[in-house]
């Protein structure tokens, strides 16, 4: 993805553990499915960009409910893990008649390629993302659109970062929704937000807590005081399950 802040292969459990034990992605698909079938021409040829695919279950789980024929769906993937690019090819391949190409990382040379481009809760991980959102933008053709998901500071998880890097007297070093939002207006794009919101939901341990908190922190983790982390799903738990209800944000970028 054009450099990452977080690498996923060490903490590939976690974050499955995450998707097992969350409606994110279930409330992700509901939420974007009117949006696309407002935006995108179905009976005509979509170009797909999924950027940061990861092994490819949110897009599978999207294009069930998206429907869009095999013969028309060119799709392509960026992802830097090795391991979830090619999985994720595997996993997407029945869905269109096309090769599906895939890269580490964004390539230079897609001007006006896509028609709709999906980065699905990864702008937080990227390097630059002001020159990232512009590259896009560039790749997307006119009357495209850039569908992304990102948590903003009213979401828990957010919350808990903050709570982290403070602990450790570091600036948080991923991005979040404000950030996606100020690019969109410095650069006067036409785009729209909207909140979604989920649950996240897992029975109570100590090892459950940390699973959690290692896919948040990634590479920090082990920087993190152990109790400091345990005690922030404190107000959560309840009835041996702890259970979080979290907001984030759907935006629209159109080209």
């Amino acid at each position: 993805m054009n450099g990452t802040t977080k690498e996923f292969g060490p903490i590939r459990d976690d974050y499955t553990f995450f998707e097992d034990h969350s409606t994110e992605a279930a409330e992700d698909v509901r939420a974007y499915v009117p949006q696309l079938r407002a935006l995108v021409n179905t009976s005509q040829p979509v170009r797909m960009l999924d950027f940061g695919c990861a092994e490819g279950r949110f897009t599978s789980r999207l294009l069930e409910h998206f429907t869009v024929p095999p013969n028309h769906l060119h799709l392509s993937l960026v992802e830097p893990d090795d391991v979830y690019r090619r999985e994720a090819v595997r996993r997407l391949q029945s869905r269109t008649a096309h090769p599906i190409p895939s890269w580490p990382s964004l390539p230079p040379d897609l001007t006006g390629r896509f028609d709709l481009v999906l980065a699905n809760h990864v702008f937080y991980y990227v390097p630059n993302l002001e020159e990232l959102i512009l590259n896009i933008v560039r790749a997307t053709s006119d009357g495209g659109v850039l569908i992304a998901a990102m948590a903003g500071q009213e979401n828990r998880l957010i919350q808990f970062w903050n709570h982290c890097f403070a602990l450790l007297g570091k600036p948080v070093p991923f991005n979040t929704a404000e950030d996606l939002e100020s690019v969109a207006i410095r650069h006067d794009l036409n785009h729209q937000q909207k909140e979604v919101s989920y649950e996240l939901s897992f029975p109570d341990s100590e090892a459950n807590r940390l699973s959690i908190m290692r896919f948040l922190l990634g590479v920090h983790f082990n920087d993190v005081p152990r109790k400091a982390m345990l005690d922030l799903f404190n107000p959560y738990s309840a009835g041996g399950n702890t259970t979080l209800r979290i907001t984030h944000r759907h935006f629209v970028i159109k080209r």
